[in-house]
């Protein structure tokens, strides 16, 4: 796994809410909009597994195999392919955040 490289970064915030929010509810909040993220790329990638009754790697396959080409199910592997890394991507931003979690 790659090594994760953080900056510091400064925010400028009302005083009210200052006094109210630690760096460490900041870093949850974000964590929260990461999860959130992965959890609709699952969703939609979802239903695709559903209603193709496989995972993506199987219907890449069977897509990208020798059988006659279907355009409809071509269309869907660009989407769902899509999907997919969204998914990844957000959950890779999500286990970063996590490890924010031990300065505070």
């Amino acid at each position: 796994m790659q090594k994760t490289t953080f900056k510091e970064i400064r925010l400028k915030l009302p005083a009210d809410i200052v006094e109210t929010i630690s760096g460490k509810e900041i870093i949850t909040l974000l964590m929260d909009k990461a999860l959130s993220k992965a959890e609709y790329y699952q969703s939609k990638f979802k239903q695709f597994e559903e209603k193709y009754n496989m995972d993506f790697t199987t219907f890449r396959n069977k897509v990208e195999g020798p059988e006659p080409e279907v355009f409809s199910e071509w269309d869907d592997l660009i989407v769902w392919e899509g999907y997919e890394l969204g998914h990844k991507e957000w959950e890779k931003k999500y286990e970063e955040l996590r490890g924010c979690m031990e300065y505070y």
